[in-house]
């Protein structure tokens, strides 16, 4: 087991813009020490010397230096790079999805096992702290049950020309796949389980790009799910939220990373502590009624890019943590399947 003090190596494979923000919030982090990085077009700018810098994967994985490798390259590549981590005896940590398809990550998930190294994947909403709020609330049963996820996420296609990855299924597995991932998961999370029915919906512009899918999913009779994604807007008027219904109130979340939580409902007044140490002083009464407080509380994370860091970092920790003590990590590669399946469940379903 490695030493409790000692920081772990991690290598870094695929130096785009987001591999790139991963490696600044790693370098922060006294857990970890970022000792490699690889990519095909590899450019020193922003490297601090002691980090090599590879252009073939292979010699990554064979550094003895490397403990933890990192993939941030195109979707399609995800699966058969964790499988060769685990294969070299390196723990994994893998940007969403898993895989394209299910058989490519099962495979990925038993190497993994097999090898006896621990593999999870970066989904980062779950350590962002309004989201870790909006939990609260529903594990405190402050509003009642939960009945509904509805998503609705429209935002730009800038930096997504006709040629990008993006936009060919064959390396991105679309919409639903590369990006809806993310919120299946959640949905799944705050569910407690997975869904029994999924059905995916898209639709193309009029030059034949796919560029806006639905799913709807539904868990037994106790909720549904209701997600849009878009990608055809100017970023200037880009928005995000996500709504979660319960029986006695609803809960807004504002932003891809949230930046504003808004909770609505009608509690009793001997929960009013309760509310009062979730959210603080922004708390308001609106009136007192038959059927108990009508009430507003409101939270804020202003920072968008330091929560972002921060939920990266949380990830990354969490899986420190496993590897020194042998547990699991909070995200594991169930969970990790789980979201896949909702994900090309709803793609193949459109």
């Amino acid at each position: 087991m490695p030493s409790m003090d000692k920081p772990l190596g991690v290598g870094l494979v695929g130096l785009g813009r987001f591999g790139r923000f991963q490696l600044a919030a790693y370098a922060a982090l006294p857990e970890v020490r970022v000792v490699a990085v690889c990519d095909p077009a590899i450019s020193p700018e922003g490297l601090s010397s002691p980090v090599k810098a590879y252009t073939d994967c292979a010699r990554l994985l064979a550094d003895p230096e490397v403990d933890i490798v990192v993939i941030s390259t195109p979707p399609f590549l995800h699966a058969r790079m964790a499988q060769e981590a685990a294969q070299a005896g390196k723990h994994v940590l893998v940007e969403k999805p898993l895989a394209l398809n299910l058989q490519e990550a099962e495979q990925a998930v038993e190497t993994a096992k097999r090898a006896g190294v621990h593999l999870t994947v970066d989904y980062v909403l779950r350590h962002h702290p309004l989201y870790r709020l909006a939990f609260q609330v529903l594990q405190s049963g402050l509003l009642g049950e939960l009945h509904l996820f509805c998503l609705t996420n429209l935002v730009t296609d800038e930096g997504l020309p006709h040629k990008h990855w993006f936009w060919d299924t064959g390396q991105s597995g679309g919409i639903h796949v590369e990006h809806g991932v993310h919120f299946f998961d959640l949905c799944n999370q705050l569910a407690r389980g997975e869904p029994d029915f999924v059905q995916g919906y898209a639709l193309h512009r009029a030059d034949g790009l796919l560029d806006r899918v639905g799913a709807v999913v539904q868990y037994g009779q106790r909720m549904l799910g209701i997600f849009y994604h878009s990608f055809n807007r100017p970023r200037l008027i880009e928005c995000t939220t996500v709504q979660l219904g319960f029986t006695r109130g609803e809960i807004w979340v504002d932003g891809w990373i949230p930046e504003r939580v808004v909770l609505t409902g009608l509690v009793h007044p001997g929960q009013t502590p309760l509310l009062h140490e979730l959210f603080g002083k922004q708390v308001q009464v609106l009136d007192e009624t038959a059927h108990g407080l009508k009430v507003r509380a409101e939270a804020a994370a202003p920072n968008r890019q330091g929560e972002y860091q921060r939920a990266i970092q949380a990830v990354m920790r969490d899986l420190v943590a496993a590897i020194k003590t042998g547990k699991p990590p909070g995200i594991t590669p169930e969970h990790a399947l789980a979201s896949l399946k909702v994900a090309l469940r709803a793609s193949q379903g459109a």
